[in-house]
């Protein structure tokens, strides 16, 4: 398996949201990110017309990128590669060392899979500061630099393709009941390797066989794969991962990992479902709102916001949607002002502002949207 992995540091972490929320990796490194939604985002940006309009680029959005029928649908090499898993992952019992090292037969490391795919802070589709500010690669991050790469000044490509992504993670987490602020435990190795585990539920399973306090389909449909009784309680950590057990624990590996491929294509059918009812209009309100819709006009009067000194368009997109729709957020003051446009001259438009006559110049592209 290339992308998938995990991790037993998760047990120096008091829980799953703890150890997701400060980068820690499992289910999927961050450094695979460019392989799996990177290559995907980069191949279908590639073949974009530089002259693309906003009906053209929908089309495409739901033909090929978020069309998990497609050979460009985002998800595709992850799903790939569960469906098609190795020989020394799955097929071969003589070769235990591949699931040893990775725990592929447990619970805790298809829910942080999940994790990447419908978590604000997710490497594939998060949105929230703790991602898109971070030196690690995600999805976000590497659409904006395929985007300025091929589009250069033009933010209409990477405005639209953000929204529908953002908005497919928002929709489909609400469909599987994922939540943002709740988790499930999972049984972890003692902090003393040489102490017994001490249970015979299998290490990184679930604790417990309640209703799930997020995905909890998911959470069923793993339970239901057994093995709830394998574990080996009086085994010191330091000799659980024996043959003596990962055999026994390998059947379950092959019945999880074939339960959550059928369950995540049924997750890659909602986002192609949800990407097709995204219209245009709820683009272009988006686009309208930060100053980027192709119609967008700017005359004499007209009360705007835009970028102070020194500011760009990027430090603009770093800001949260509650920091954009806050214009008293001192963050947000920091990056932008409002004013009122004096004249406009082609691309340059004079701006009063601070109410004593106080006049700044600004390009179009400085300007983030007209004011109410």
């Amino acid at each position: 398996m290339k992308f998938i992995r995990n991790y037993k540091s998760y047990k120096n972490y008091k829980s799953l949201l703890e150890a997701f929320k400060d980068g820690y990796d499992a289910g999927v490194k961050h450094t695979d990110v460019p392989g799996i939604v990177g290559t995907q985002l980069k191949n279908f940006i590639q073949g974009l017309n530089e002259q693309i309009t906003v009906e053209q680029l929908i089309e495409s959005v739901n033909s090929e990128l978020l069309n998990n029928a497609s050979p460009k649908f985002i998800l595709k090499p992850l799903v790939d590669e569960l469906t098609s898993p190795g020989t020394a992952a799955w097929n071969n019992p003589s070769e235990p060392a591949f699931i040893d090292k990775s725990y592929y037969f447990t619970d805790f490391v298809y829910i942080m899979i999940c994790q990447s795919i419908f978590s604000k802070m997710g490497y594939f589709f998060g949105t929230d500061k703790s991602i898109t500010d971070s030196t690690l690669p995600s999805g976000m991050k590497l659409l904006k630099e395929y985007c300025d790469e091929k589009f250069g000044e033009n933010k209409v490509p990477y405005t639209v393709i953000r929204y529908f992504l953002s908005k497919i993670r928002s929709e489909i987490s609400k469909v599987y009941k994922f939540d943002e602020e709740q988790e499930d435990e999972f049984i972890k190795p003692p902090e003393d390797a040489k102490q017994p585990i001490g249970t015979k539920v299998p290490l990184y399973f679930y604790t417990d066989e309640s209703p799930g306090k997020t995905l909890p389909e998911l959470k069923k449909i793993l339970i239901s794969c057994g093995g709830r009784d394998l574990g080996e309680p009086n085994i010191p950590f330091s000799n659980y991962k024996s043959q003596k057990i990962l055999p026994k624990l390998k059947p379950i590996g092959d019945k999880k990992r074939t339960a959550f491929i059928n369950w995540l294509k049924k997750v890659t059918q909602s986002i192609t479902e949800t990407s097709k009812r995204v219209t245009v209009e709820d683009l272009n309100d988006i686009l309208e709102k930060n100053g980027l819709s192709t119609g967008t006009k700017f005359v004499e009067g007209d009360k705007v916001l835009y970028l102070k000194k020194d500011k760009t368009i990027d430090d603009w997109d770093k800001l949260s949607d509650k920091d954009k729709e806050n214009l008293e957020s001192e963050i947000t003051k920091e990056v932008v002002a409002e004013g009122k446009i004096k004249s406009v001259k082609e691309d340059v438009i004079e701006i009063e502002f601070g109410g004593e006559g106080k006049v700044t110049t600004k390009k179009k592209s400085e300007i983030i949207k007209k004011l109410e």
